[in-house]
């Protein structure tokens, strides 16, 4: 299939996983049996993730389960659902957040609503700062705020992040446009915090570096050759590679050992806060722009 075919089939399924998902997320279900039956609704798809499912509770980002989790959903938690999918490295990259607690319900309105301000109608050629100009004009006056320091991103094949950023404030000096051909994970966090994410010392997502070092271990270069084969440099979880691949857990922590892996460590707001998100992948063509996980 073209390029516009696999995202827009990405972006499709996506959507219907999404969906699917929904009604596991509430008080008392345990984060690992959702992440589980997520992958396997994209498996089944005929569909690979593009990363691993995170379901990040409150003011944290950048969570996907590890082996044995045994965190609970709670009455009174935010929840933020970020998934990823890929066809044939095509990606859709969209998140949601679900809240049980009627205080927080206006902010994942509020996050919801001014992500869709962003995106729609939306039109080739324009300035990619458009979107952090309707950004800043949404949240003039809020009593929320944006996390500065997060950002939306440009997609290409196997390219989770890629050359464009997508700030999520006006930049009157970036000239970068959204050109015909290009795809973008455009994604906002808003908090009742500092707008500032700081980050934490667990890391529970990797990748395998594009430059490797010398692997002198010949079971580590095989696992990074197994990766590397199905994944090229898409994040994985230690799960993915003791449950997916079948390697010991031994085997994972000489991986990590060896200085073959990206590491990306968990991202946390102010104690207290919450934090909403919501992201959707958009598609440039040469007439219009399609939001492909609506």
């Amino acid at each position: 299939m073209t390029p516009k075919e696999a995202y827009l089939h990405a972006g499709k399924i996506h959507a219907e996983v999404c969906k699917k998902a929904r009604p596991l997320i509430k008080p008392g279900a345990r984060l690992i049996d959702i992440t589980r039956q997520i992958e396997k609704w994209i498996v089944d798809s005929g569909a690979s993730l593009a990363f691993p499912v995170n379901l990040q509770l409150n003011n944290i980002v950048h969570y996907s389960s590890p082996p044995n989790d045994e965190t609970i959903i709670k009455e009174d938690d935010l929840i933020k659902v970020d998934v990823g999918v890929h066809v044939e490295g095509y990606i859709a990259d969209g998140a949601f957040t679900v809240t049980f607690d009627k205080k927080y319900q206006d902010m994942v309105y509020f996050t919801e609503k001014t992500l869709m301000h962003a995106i729609t109608n939306l039109k080739p050629g324009m300035p990619i700062s458009e979107i952090g100009r309707r950004l800043d004009e949404s949240l003039k006056g809020s009593k929320y705020k944006i996390v500065r320091n997060l950002m939306g991103h440009q997609v290409q094949q196997w390219d989770l992040h890629s050359a464009k950023s997508v700030l999520v404030y006006e930049v009157k000096g970036n000239t970068n446009t959204l050109d015909p051909g290009e795809a973008f994970a455009i994604e906002i966090f808003i908090t009742d915090g500092a707008g500032m994410i700081k980050a934490a010392p667990t890391t529970l997502i990797f990748s395998v570096k594009k430059q490797q070092p010398p692997i002198r271990d010949a079971k580590v270069k095989k696992i990074v050759q197994d990766i590397y084969s199905r994944r090229r440099t898409l994040p994985f979880t230690e799960r993915y590679v003791t449950e997916h691949l079948e390697y010991s857990k031994l085997d994972f922590f000489n991986l990590r050992k060896s200085g073959a892996l990206f590491e990306y460590n968990m991202l946390v707001e102010v104690p207290g806060s919450k934090i909403a998100q919501f992201e959707h992948v958009i598609y440039v063509d040469k007439n219009e722009v399609i939001i492909t996980t609506r």
